[in-house]
């Protein structure tokens, strides 16, 4: 880590975590901080729509899916027109203008191959010659649910295993979702999901889910912060405060947990700021205090917002490059998962 570019701009941001640091470190690769974790989905014989939440370590398609049962992958990635809801994959996949599909080298049709990248926070039919547990391993990454208008969308949710809520309930409060127009696949076929109130989100699967108009629903717990573009937030040493705004969008109040990961390089040292009633001149003052190994918000009404500001003691950071999850739980189903990134170019060798 010995090279750096001249200047660190606000326009890197925009660029991404990943090109974020290389702009800092070029010989540095955001993906080696961490933390990583293992997304296992079971897949069926034959086809299967699944929702990825990590960024995988290894995206490249060839490399990702060699040495196993999988021949055809393809997402959803031109919805600039009402995708009307179609039977089976191989229909929807004679329409080229719209997706974009990985076939195994091996196959006579590799040469009509047109993805060349696995992401996070995106869904894929996937097809796989035999029953086959997939351990996808890569990094946490922030993005929201992108929707198609007016029509519907191949998405897929962060859900908590341990948590695992209704159908209807996750909807609850979307309103562009209502009545719910939703089908899960089943066999190799998409089926419409008839019993939302006693069928349950399943996480690493993906749903073809119709919108009524314009929609930025992402769950039942709506997360922003001010970088939330880039994937993450970053600290440096100009920059040690940031809010995390957490909105409950659903009809019922969410009880939220707060923890944190570390990275390759150790945990970025947080603390939260907290208002305090004051007996002095001053009647309310700003309190900072470390970040507990699990922090507890809630209940949270429906159509209530907290405010969290996040502060990083820059004297306790020791390493140029560190990277840490916030990870927020909510006892509605749903995970979020927030990349923070402390920067200090100061601590960088010459």
């Amino acid at each position: 880590m010995n090279t750096i570019l001249s200047a660190f701009n606000s326009s890197a941001i925009m660029l991404g975590i990943a090109a974020l640091v290389s702009s800092i470190a070029p010989q540095a690769n955001a993906q080696e901080l961490g933390p990583f974790r293992t997304q296992t989905i079971e897949l069926e014989a034959g086809w299967n729509a699944v929702y990825l939440s990590i960024e995988p370590t290894q995206s490249d398609p060839d490399v990702l899916f060699e040495g196993t049962p999988i021949e055809i992958a393809a997402t959803y990635f031109r919805p600039s027109t009402s995708m009307q809801f179609i039977d089976k994959p191989n229909d929807v996949l004679a329409d080229r203008s719209a997706w974009s599909v990985w076939y195994a080298p091996e196959r006579d049709d590799a040469v009509l191959s047109d993805l060349y990248s696995i992401q996070a926070h995106r869904s894929y039919l996937v097809y796989t010659e035999a029953d086959y547990t997939w351990e996808l391993y890569g990094t946490p990454f922030f993005d929201r649910t992108l929707w198609q208008p007016n029509g519907f969308s191949l998405v897929g949710f962060n859900i908590d295993l341990g948590e695992q809520p209704t159908v209807a309930n996750f909807f609850s409060g979307a309103d562009a979702h209502q009545p719910l127009n939703i089908y899960q696949m089943q066999g190799g076929k998409w089926l419409l999901l008839n019993q939302p109130e006693s069928t349950l989100m399943q996480p690493g699967v993906a749903y073809w889910t119709e919108s009524d108009g314009a929609s930025d629903f992402s769950g039942p717990l709506h997360v922003d912060f001010d970088s939330s573009a880039s994937g993450g937030i970053v600290f440096t040493p100009d920059s040690s405060f940031q809010d995390v705004v957490l909105k409950n969008t659903s009809l019922f109040p969410q009880e939220l947990s707060l923890t944190l990961e570390a990275g390759e390089t150790g945990e970025i040292p947080v603390a939260y700021v907290i208002r305090a009633l004051n007996t002095g001149d001053a009647p309310i003052e700003n309190l900072t205090v470390q970040f507990p190994d699990s922090l507890s918000i809630g209940p949270l009404e429906p159509g209530a917002s907290f405010a969290l500001t996040l502060k990083v003691d820059q004297s306790a950071v020791t390493e140029p490059l560190m990277a840490t999850t916030l990870r927020i739980a909510s006892d509605a189903g749903q995970l979020v998962d927030v990349p923070l990134l402390s920067i200090r170019r100061d601590l960088l060798n010459d």
